[in-house]
């Protein structure tokens, strides 16, 4: 039996349709389309409400400098390049190594089970004399960001006979994909791909999402998924079966597509009082 399709647009989603028609009790496929999109908005309210994203990007941010030996970054999960700005031309002239820094919080492990991401970058000890240079955007960093990047293997492999998967193809065979349902983002090698479908051990997917590069892997190749927290998970599906149960009659997939209000609405406090713990304190 195939799951129904994500539709264009929708990513990302820290928990599946799967587990949104449990909790509201439907077991056909008539109002798929309206729960794609309740969950995509749902998993974006729980985004904007803590202030963070719970997904792992790779990109390059830039960042102001105030102090020499520290600067304030957003959520990170591991530093791959540094490049500095000494003269305010826009022009990173200068990289930094990555024995020249040091992250903060120090005993923090963002790809753990319980991890929490790095904030500060600061100047290593043994490099005292290398400080950062100060003003606008002098800094630009090169990463992975998110919450955590605790990884989980989904017990399926990479199945095409010998053949590796090209980087252009949207069809993954798989050994085994009962662990796999539409929604998920896997990662294979270092490949995330976002799961919109999942038939007889194919799984069709939109490849090199949130950053990463589409590449080729050879065949058995071991399939992973990042890990959410459990709390937001949970507050995810609240978020989303509250407005399904909020809707107006039947539910406008336009206006629940465009974000139809993505504040959050809470009225029992369950959800804050799921998300208070991640909820991002301004510095």
């Amino acid at each position: 039996m195939t799951d129904s399709e994500a539709p264009v647009g929708v990513l990302n989603l820290y928990a599946k349709p799967t587990e949104l028609k449990g909790r509201l009790g439907i077991a056909d496929n008539s109002h798929d389309v309206v729960l794609w999109h309740l969950l995509h908005v749902a998993s974006r309210v729980v985004d904007g409400h803590c202030g963070r994203n719970f997904y792992v990007s790779s990109e390059s941010k830039r960042f102001d400098v105030s102090d020499r030996l520290r600067v304030h970054v957003d959520d990170l999960i591991e530093v791959s390049q540094m490049v500095e700005d000494w003269d305010g031309d826009g022009i990173y002239e200068r990289t930094r190594h990555r024995s020249e820094l040091l992250l903060y919080p120090l005993d923090t492990n963002p790809r753990s089970p319980h991890g929490v991401p790095f904030h500060t970058v600061r100047v290593s000890p043994k490099r005292s004399s290398s400080c950062f240079p100060l003003g606008r955007a002098r800094v630009s960093v090169t990463g992975r960001w998110g919450y955590r990047s605790h990884v989980v293997s989904l017990d399926a492999y990479t199945d095409d006979s010998g053949s590796p998967v090209s980087k252009a193809s949207k069809s993954i065979k798989v050994d085994d994909a009962q662990n796999i349902v539409a929604g998920h983002t896997i990662i294979i090698d270092h490949e995330q791909m976002f799961v919109r479908q999942v038939g007889a051990s194919v799984l069709n997917v939109e490849r090199g999402v949130n950053g990463s590069t589409a590449a080729e892997h050879p065949d058995g190749s071991l399939i992973k998924s990042v890990q959410f927290p459990a709390e937001v998970v949970e507050a995810t599906v609240l978020t989303a079966v509250d407005r399904w149960r909020r809707r107006d009659g039947v539910a406008r997939t336009d206006d629940v597509a465009a974000g139809a209000s993505r504040s959050l609405y809470d009225p029992t406090g369950d959800v804050k009082r799921l998300l208070a713990p991640y909820r991002k304190v301004s510095i």
